[in-house]
């Protein structure tokens, strides 16, 4: 059994350290805590476990490039990375030796006291950067930085651990063979950057990314992206637009969470070029902030959702119609059209290259876990639940797109879709929704009467519009309902009919879908129309925006009271 994997070496000798007490354990490693006859300070010991399915020839390789780094990464000396006292191998396992620090690490911190305060962050995220920038000068790059490897002493200082499997960045940047990275190993998902996700070559701004997305963590208490799998992981960190952190937490100025995004930028080239440039840009943003919440109590604002609607510039194009990849015949069935021969491509290779880098992610260095810190805790920081009223009201109207064909008028926002071929979608660009609650009123005010006049919500969309799911209504007598996901092509879910849509009443309703993981349950008009859907398949959709949706050429649809409730 896994919870017991390591338990074995208990007792065990490895350069006359003896294996006291099991710490913690992973895919391939486990840290003891160790002490040496006659040597009163205690000290941690990793240890590499052989995995059963290891061919020899793989292990030898491992070893021998495991050793190369540890000795060239041992040379590495900043006050805020975790030295290595000591690495070898002894019957067969390879190990290193580090100091024993008692204040555990800071994933375990976070979910024993919440998130951090904007002040605490600040201090960690600069030492952490000196450490980055201190091991990028000296040509090593992390490949691993995530809240679960940084350690605490219990005094106010942080040390980025495991740069065991850290590997050599290549001086000159246009050596193309020299940064690619065939032998790396694949970091932590929740923390990949786009660039390690796809395979690609990697330099210092590789580690900016994953901290980016830990200072997302110590600001949130969790990461940007949730998944049911490492390849769906992958698939957001490449793809997806991380959420505001102004949703999330009243005291993040517009401001902090710029800094934030652009750390986070899907491309390598917009991101802060340094770990110290990052650091100097959220210092420098937390200082503001407290002039920017006396302005928004002075105004009387404390809704951040519209204090960034004053500044807010809708990126052009908002929208892109996508190729409808059906054709409906009687409004009952769907037929799908093959996927395009590009899609194909670029998911087949992207899925390959992920894959084979999974491979070697059961090799990398698992985090320490430690006993709780003996700082003083960080008082809790409430999250900031997130509702919203109605998300087509004048305030939020600069979020949606406007055009002949998205237009507002008489407190309704209409979309016609003008295209004999293409669905039009319009959405809410502001944020990023995992879990909730969300229902709008629709009125169909023109009907092509094709049996493709659906109408309805769009939501868990890629930024892109690369792949979402629609939960869409026929209107007239007998009503149908779809719930579709769009991923290069259709694939319906869930159909059937609408007694509630048989009234003469029935191009006005109400639509609501209530998202919790991949539980996805559909109301029109309060009423349930089915069980609860569960999307299980590789493609089910985590997180992405919401938006508004219609079908058919000539089919002109009106929305409103767009009711938007996050569950966490």
């Amino acid at each position: 059994m896994v919870a017991t994997r390591g338990q074995h070496l208990l007792g065990k000798v490895l350069d006359s350290w003896q294996l006291e007490k099991l710490l913690g354990y992973g895919g391939s490693s486990a840290v003891f805590l160790a002490q040496r006859e006659g040597v009163e300070r205690k000290v941690a010991i990793k240890v590499f476990l052989p995995r059963a399915n290891s061919d020899p020839q793989m292990l030898r390789d491992f070893h021998r490039r495991f050793l190369r780094e540890a000795e060239a990464t041992s040379e590495l000396d900043h006050p805020h990375i975790l030295p290595i006292h000591s690495y070898g191998e002894e019957d067969g396992f390879p190990y290193i030796i580090m100091p024993y620090l008692s204040g555990g690490t800071l994933a375990e911190y976070v979910k024993l006291n919440g998130p951090l305060s904007l002040e605490e962050t600040q201090r960690y995220l600069a030492q952490i950067s000196e450490a980055l920038d201190y091991a990028h000068e000296h040509g090593r790059i992390h490949c691993d930085v995530k809240p679960a490897n940084i350690l605490l002493d219990g005094e106010g200082n942080v040390f980025l651990s495991d740069f065991g499997i850290a590997r050599a960045m290549q001086i000159n940047p246009e050596d193309d063979q020299a940064t690619a990275i065939p032998e790396v190993l694949m970091g932590t998902p929740d923390y990949i950057s786009p660039e390690q996700a796809l395979g690609h070559a990697l330099d210092g701004r590789s580690d900016i990314y994953s901290l980016g997305v830990t200072l997302f963590f110590l600001l949130a208490g969790h990461p940007p992206f949730r998944a049911d799998s490492s390849i769906a992981m992958a698939l957001l960190h490449v793809h997806e637009a991380p959420p505001s952190l102004c949703f999330i937490r009243d005291d993040v100025s517009p401001d902090i969470d710029d800094v934030v995004q652009r750390a986070l930028g899907k491309q390598a080239a917009d991101r802060f070029q340094t770990a110290g440039e990052f650091s100097e840009a959220f210092t420098l943003a937390v200082a503001a902030a407290p002039e920017w919440q006396r302005e928004q109590q002075a105004s009387g604002n404390s809704d951040h959702l519209l204090g960034r609607v004053n500044n807010y510039k809708p990126a052009e194009p908002i929208i892109h119609v996508k190729q409808l990849q059906h054709y409906r015949s009687t409004g009952t069935g769907r037929n799908s059209r093959s996927r395009r021969r590009l899609v194909i491509a670029v998911l087949v290779v992207l899925l390959v290259v992920i894959g084979g880098l999974l491979l070697h992610n059961s090799l990398a260095l698992s985090s320490l876990v430690a006993r709780r810190p003996t700082a003083t805790p960080t008082p809790h920081i409430p999250l900031k639940p997130l509702v919203i009223e109605d998300a087509l009201a004048p305030q939020y109207q600069n979020f949606w797109p406007t055009s002949s064909t998205f237009v507002f008028t008489n407190g309704q926002y209409h979309i016609q879709n003008k295209s004999p071929q293409s669905v039009a979608l319009a959405f809410f660009d502001s944020h990023q929704f995992r879990d909730f609650r969300l229902s709008v009123t629709l009125n169909e005010v023109r009907g092509s009467h094709s049996g493709g006049d659906f109408s309805g919500l769009a939501f868990r969309s890629a930024t892109d519009q690369s792949h979402y799911y629609v939960f869409a209504v026929l209107s007239g007598n007998p009503g149908l309902y779809e719930f579709l996901r769009y991923d290069g092509q259709w694939q319906t879910l869930d159909s059937g009919n609408l007694l509630s849509l048989t009234t003469s009443n029935a191009q006005n309703v109400t639509l609501q879908v209530v998202a919790n993981g991949l539980q996805l349950a559909f109301y029109v008009n309060g009423q349930q129309v089915t069980a609860p859907v569960l999307d299980k398949s590789s493609l089910s959709l985590a997180t992405g925006q919401i938006g508004l949706y219609v079908e058919a050429q000539d089919t002109e649809a009106a929305f409103s009271h767009l009711r938007i409730e996050s569950l966490r």
